[in-house]
């Protein structure tokens, strides 16, 4: 059976990783504050002392960091992955980060008999404990097929969507409309309650129509309209995930009205204290230009 690394044991990472052990899977794992790796050491991981160390005793190589500079560091860092890497190791990101790094990573892996996949993820926390993520796998088809059966353990839809850079760009088009979508939902709620609108029965019945989606008919319920913003995915998360569309868009010269206006609104939200919460705390910016509350708990 394979043997898997992981790095990046947080809101994500954690759950994906204990699925790879339920799986069956040998597991070892580094993670920069040590502590943090503990419930999954438990549940019967190992422990490398790093980034290099697990790079050459494993078959594939799991990531899930912040940012761009993050996977870099990890990857080319003095003790990363690239400084003593098994031959044939598969290396799979599953962090948000610049489509442009991607490439470069996957082209300076390729030097090193390293495959380099960009595999990001979404279904946020609910779809990583439940091992139904959806990924999006850039980069060579073959490595693809040598982390499948990693993959099938923590996601339930695996699309091989490219050549390198490519599950990154889908990626940001997907968060780019998740931004937009929830600001939406948060707006249009807002006006509906503040005009006298139950907000359970709105849900209730914009859950069957037109403007029914995925953001409404999960996130807020849960994490909005109850009142909790615990974080699904943060708002920080967000806004770093926005800014690299945004980037994107102005290399391609494409216009990108609402996603600007879209990462002021979480902009604002983080400004108020809201970054470490869930992004529908956007709702919570409506709410305070608009004088009014939003919260249906039996939603």
């Amino acid at each position: 059976m394979q043997r898997v690394g992981f790095i990046g044991l947080g809101a994500m990472g954690m759950p994906m990783a204990r699925n790879v052990v339920r799986a069956g899977f040998p597991l070892t794992v580094w993670a920069r504050r040590p502590e943090r790796a503990d419930p999954i050491l438990q549940a019967g991981a190992g422990w490398a002392s790093s980034p290099a160390a697990l790079a050459g005793s494993v078959d594939i190589l799991i990531t899930i960091v912040s940012d761009s500079p993050d996977v870099r560091a990890l990857v080319t860092g003095p003790d990363g992955i690239l400084t003593a890497p098994r031959p044939g190791l598969v290396v799979a990101d599953m962090s948000t980060i610049a489509p442009a790094v991607s490439r470069q990573l996957a082209d300076e892996c390729a030097a090193r008999n390293v495959a380099f996949l960009d595999a990001p993820v979404s279904g946020g926390t609910q779809g990583a404990d439940a091992g139904t993520l959806t990924i999006m796998v850039g980069g060579d088809a073959a490595a693809l097929e040598i982390a499948r059966p990693v993959f099938e353990a923590m996601g339930s839809n695996i699309f091989h969507v490219g050549p390198s850079g490519t599950g990154e760009i889908i990626k940001l088009v997907n968060n780019m409309l998740v931004g937009i979508i929830a600001a939406g939902i948060a707006e249009a709620f807002t006006t509906g309650a503040k005009a006298g609108a139950d907000v359970e029965t709105m849900a209730r019945v914009i859950g069957v129509s037109a403007g029914a989606s995925w953001q409404l008919s999960q996130q807020f319920p849960l994490r909005a309209f109850s009142g909790t913003f615990h974080p699904g995915f943060m708002t920080d998360l967000l806004v770093k995930d926005l800014g690299l569309g945004l980037e994107l868009g102005a290399e391609q010269q494409s216009p990108l009205l609402l996603t600007a206006l879209a990462r002021q609104l979480y902009g604002a939200a983080q400004a108020r204290g809201f970054g470490p919460d869930d992004y529908t705390s956007i709702l919570r910016v409506i709410e305070d230009l608009a004088g009014v509350e939003v919260r249906a708990p039996g939603v």
